[in-house]
């Protein structure tokens, strides 16, 4: 047997000319592992490419990775494990749009296949369709019922939509499958006071009209704190954004600036972090713009002028 395919954003060991059964790693964001038995030329090829594309994607080179699994794909269309792979990539890249078809399809070649509904569930949940998130991670846990990332990600869920008994709940059973992220929730869970206030964001419902909101440093979005605290809304308020093509936009935290007054910071002095978001206009040119936002307070953030968001999609009754 030639070893082949080694994975990055949720891996195990199958078979990419016959699927064998997940043999393992379990921790999220990780490639996937195949093995090929006597290919063919064409096998071959793809097993070339596909061995390219997982090696550029451990060295963080996703834009080439993601070229190479296309060609890999082209040739050798019916294997899940390429589609779950290509799949990962573009959950890397934040390209959660593109990244469920990719599961969709990986769950159609293997309908049994728990990585798939786990990624796939995280996919919809960046995508604001979280019931659908439930229902891909409660299938994972049907597919097993020791699957603790599965448990520990249907309790994020229910916990940003305040349902505290039953995010607790998986919280614990996650914990009790030894899944370390979980002794924090669990903690928490046991001592409601420790959560304090919090503003998970799920979507943007407003646009602002002020084309200064968010890009100067003085009218910063407030986006408040979120259940894991810091900048975790930050990050949460800017992969819900889209370019004026319904595109995701890149962005990097610069720095720290600009403070203001605040009866919520340390000694009442609030810092606006700047990040620099770049993204493609109208006319598809590459632009990038500063946006500053601000952890500390809360008032129901916008969309920034000349900017889209996620459709909102569904919610967790």
């Amino acid at each position: 047997m030639k070893k082949l395919f080694v994975a990055i954003l949720a891996l195990a060991c199958v078979s990419f000319a016959h699927a064998q059964n997940d043999g393992g790693l379990n921790n999220r964001q990780s490639l996937e592992k195949s093995e090929l038995d006597k290919p063919d030329q064409s096998l071959q090829l793809g097993e070339f490419y596909y061995k390219q594309a997982l090696e550029k994607a451990e060295a963080g080179d996703l834009d080439k990775s993601l070229e190479l699994f296309d060609k890999s794909i082209s040739i050798k269309g019916d294997e899940y494990v390429a589609w779950y792979n290509r799949g990962i990539v573009k959950s890397m890249m934040g390209r959660y749009e593109d990244a469920l078809a990719d599961l969709d399809e990986t769950i159609k070649l293997n309908s049994g296949y728990k990585k798939a509904y786990l990624n796939r569930g995280t996919a919809k949940m960046h995508l604001t369709d979280y019931g659908g998130a439930i229902v891909d991670y409660s299938r994972a846990i049907q597919l097993d019922s020791a699957y603790a990332e599965a448990f520990y990600d249907r309790g994020l869920v229910y916990e940003l939509f305040d349902k505290m008994d039953i995010a607790c709940t998986d919280f614990i059973k996650a914990k009790g499958l030894a899944y370390a992220p979980a002794d924090k929730r669990v903690n928490t869970c046991l001592d409601i006071s420790k959560r304090g206030e919090i503003h998970p964001i799920l979507w943007l419902k407003e646009k602002s009209d002020n084309r200064r909101y968010g890009f100067a440093p003085e009218n910063p979005v407030k986006v408040g704190t979120g259940p894991d605290g810091g900048t975790t809304n930050e990050r949460a308020y800017l992969q819900l954004l889209r370019d004026p093509k319904g595109k995701p936009v890149k962005f990097e935290k610069i720095s720290s600036c600009c403070g203001y007054a605040s009866k919520n910071a340390p000694k009442g002095l609030a810092m606006v972090d700047k990040y620099e978001m770049t993204f493609t206009d109208e006319t598809g040119n590459l632009k990038t713009v500063f946006i500053y936002l601000s952890f500390y307070d809360y008032d129901e953030p916008q969309v920034p002028y000349g900017f889209s968001t996620v459709k909102e999609i569904s919610s967790v009754h």
